[in-house]
Formats: C-alpha cells, structure tokens, sequence
C-alpha cells in the first residue's frame, strides 16, 4: 500500500529540531521520500490514500526498551510494598499459575496500552515467547522477544528449545538471549545464556542493579558489584542492554563503555517500588546509551512513555538541583534513537528518514494541554498525554487512528479474554 502523509510537522529527535509544512511518501513498509508540501515529486506521488496531518507533529515511534507486557493482567494487583516482598511474595507466586492463553492476551492488552501512547517497538522479556511473538504478529506491532525467563532443569539447552519454536524469518520479529537478574538465575545459568548468545549471536538482556539489596548482596557474596561480576563471566561480550541501573557506581562505567552497554531506564517503575533514582545524567555524560522502558503495568500500572519521559527528566533535575539538564530534546532521543540504538534495530527504526521502516506516530498539537506551540519537542516531552496520540503506524499498517484500532485488533475481545485470566490466576493461586 502506498500511503501519502501531508501537512505534517516533523519532528528531528537526532538534531532537536522542527519541520512545519512537510510530505512523506510511504511504500508499503517503507519511508521512500520526504520533502516539503510544494515538492514536484511529492505532488505527483500516486498514493493508495492521502493523510492530512493538518500541521500535527509526525514522530518516530517510541521504543519500549524494556517491557513485560503479559504482566498487564497484574496491573493494581499489589501496590505500594518494596521490590523483593512484591516480586518474591506476590508475582512469583501468581506466575507459578500462567497458562499460555494468559500470556497471549495479556500480550495483547498490554500492546493495546502501547499502541494507543504511540510506542511502535516492544522489547518484551516474559515466559512463553511463542504466545508473546503470536500476540505481537496478530497485533502487527514490531518486537524484540527475549529469550530465557523460563525455568528449565538445564538452561543452555532449554534456551536452544525456545529458540527453536519462534519464527525467525519476519521483519517485525528479532531476539535478544536474557537472564532475569543474578539473584534468580545463578552463575552457571548465567553462563549458560552467555554460552547460548555466543552460538545464536544475539545481544544480551537483564534486569541489574535496580536495589541497593541487590547491590549489597553480590557485593558481599562475590566481592565484586554487578557490573563486575557480570563482567566477569563474560556477560557483556554481545551488546548487553541492562534494564535499571539504578545503583550502577561510576567505577562500572568504563566496564560499561568498553562493552558498549546500554541502559534501558525505568523511572516511574523504580520510585513506585521505591528502587531509587538511577544516575542517568551521569551515565549518558560518560558516553553511556542510556534509553526508556515502562517496565511491567503490575509494578508502573501504566504503560505511557510520555510519562517516562516527564518523569526521566525531572528525576534529574530535582535529584541534581540542575533545571538545565537531560532537555526535552535528550529525553526524545532516549525514547526513539537511543531505544533503536540498544535494540540493534538503529538501521531501521527510531528515525523518520528515507529507507527506514514506517514506524511513526500522529501527535495532535490542535489539543487543549497542546496549545499554544511554542516548541514542538518540548510540547512532547513534558506537556503530550496518551490522548494526544492521534495515529499510531507500524511497518506501514496503521493500527491506530482518531480513537480507534484496525479492524483485525480485537479490543472488547482481548480485553474480556484478559479479565477471564485474571480471575481464574487469582482463584487458583489462593488455593
């Protein structure tokens, strides 16, 4: 299909800047031209159907860089205690209860979420990654599935298994290998990821560091801090993105740099579970990649990357008692370029630019919380909302528009299929 965008304000994450009056010419999964409303090319494009954005920004879809999308069944379920008593005590009891078509649909109410706050790009880290790449392909939204957070009595060949059941000739669909922390999976399972990554030559995921627990615990049982410990057996050797960060210590930095590791950055999930303030600033002044994920909806209980965006800004500014660091301009390209970046998908996606992928997102400027526009970019990172989002288009197929999905989503469906699950997980785990 040949889809032709009008009147358009783009918006240049990469270089901060603003185009009003603009034209791209979309070839079915592909940004083929681009130029201004006037150019002669973009006048005679023969287009299947003509959008007219009506001076609206036109961006490049947000990149969720670390997700646990099924766990949108939990969303409210326990609020309000720390990260071990409710990751221990409460999630890992209800998951022992999963079954596949709860992951399916809860993929699927969680990719609603998504698509509606315009994140184009998931990566998802959960159990049954073949119910997650099916909710993902059924939904046509693009994602990085990671490998790794089942329980398998040996794990390099339970990785080999998972791995073997997903697809891997579709253009949406690519893998990282992942190991949930290094206090769930321990030292030969951790090397058997790394064993598994090095032989499937995928990039590497994990949530690290994200307590001072966590920290202090590795610290006093291998003498060394996570970062080193990881380091140590070779964790970092293929393109790792840790998510949190959170207590990182600038001594890990030149190990981080030296490994080309990047930070997927959660911060409403790490103060609701009062996990700290990671120390992004710093990180991204070192030459870190550091990028935004939402986190699971049990422990953020929105999936909105407008929100982290806010909140990824003014964590800084109130912790460092600086207004004048990490602009709105840093905190778009965290959620775009830098996500496209640790994801290894740079080449396609998290710019709107001639041979990339068409991933990109309507965002009215014509709105009440939008107005007056005095700049575009600064309107997106601390004043848009979910609401804002007026389309929402990935790989060329518009999933989203004025308030309604395409017609092969589902939504009263997936959102029924949901509760269902939830109330028999709730029924079975009391018992």
């Amino acid at each position: 299909m040949k889809i032709k965008i009008i009147n358009a304000t783009i918006i240049d994450a990469e270089n901060a800047t603003f185009t009003p009056n603009m034209t791209v010419c979309i070839e079915e999964d592909t940004i083929s031209y681009i130029a201004d409303d006037n150019n002669l090319f973009c006048l005679s494009f023969v287009a299947d159907r003509i959008v007219d954005f009506d001076g609206d920004i036109l961006c490049a879809g947000f990149i969720n860089a670390h997700a646990h999308n099924a766990m949108t069944l939990f969303r409210g379920l326990k609020d309000d205690v720390p990260l071990q008593e409710w990751l221990y005590d409460n999630m890992f009891i209800i998951e022992k209860h999963l079954q596949p078509q709860d992951i399916y649909y809860g993929t699927q109410l969680g990719l609603l979420e998504s698509i509606k706050s315009g994140i184009t790009t998931n990566l998802d880290a959960y159990f049954e990654p073949t119910k997650i790449v099916e909710a993902n392909l059924d939904m046509h939204t693009r994602l990085v599935c990671a490998l790794g957070a089942g329980d398998y009595k040996n794990r390099y060949e339970g990785l080999i298994e998972e791995c073997n059941k997903v697809p891997h000739n579709n253009g949406l669909i690519s893998y990282f290998a992942y190991a949930h922390s290094i206090y769930t999976v321990d030292t030969k399972g951790l090397e058997d990821t790394v064993y598994f990554a090095k032989d499937y030559n995928l990039p590497m995921h994990i949530h690290l560091s994200e307590t001072l627990t966590e920290v202090g615990e590795c610290v006093q049982k291998y003498n060394r801090t996570p970062v080193q410990y990881l380091e140590d057996i070779g964790f970092f050797e293929h393109n790792c993105l840790v998510a949190h960060g959170v207590h990182i210590d600038k001594d890990d930095y030149d190990i981080m740099l030296q490994h080309n590791v990047s930070v997927a950055h959660c911060p409403a999930s790490n103060m609701k579970l009062g996990s700290g303030i990671a120390p992004i600033f710093s990180m991204s002044n070192a030459g870190i990649n550091v990028c935004l994920g939402t986190d699971g909806v049990a422990s953020n209980n929105s999936i909105d990357m407008f929100r982290e965006m806010y909140l990824g800004s003014l964590l800084q500014k109130v912790n460092l008692y600086q207004t004048d660091i990490m602009s709105a301009d840093t905190m778009l390209r965290m959620a775009t370029i830098n996500g496209a970046n640790a994801l290894k998908l740079g080449d396609k996606i998290g710019r709107i630019k001639v041979g990339y992928k068409a991933d990109l997102v309507r965002i009215s400027i014509h709105d009440i919380n939008m107005q007056p526009v005095n700049n575009f970019i600064s309107n997106l990172a601390y004043s848009a909302k979910p609401e804002n989002v007026k389309m929402t288009m990935v790989d060329g197929v518009i999933l989203y528009e004025n308030g309604k999905f395409a017609d092969f989503i589902d939504v009263d469906k997936i959102i029924f299929e949901a509760n269902n699950s939830l109330k028999r997980l709730k029924t079975v785990s009391k018992r």
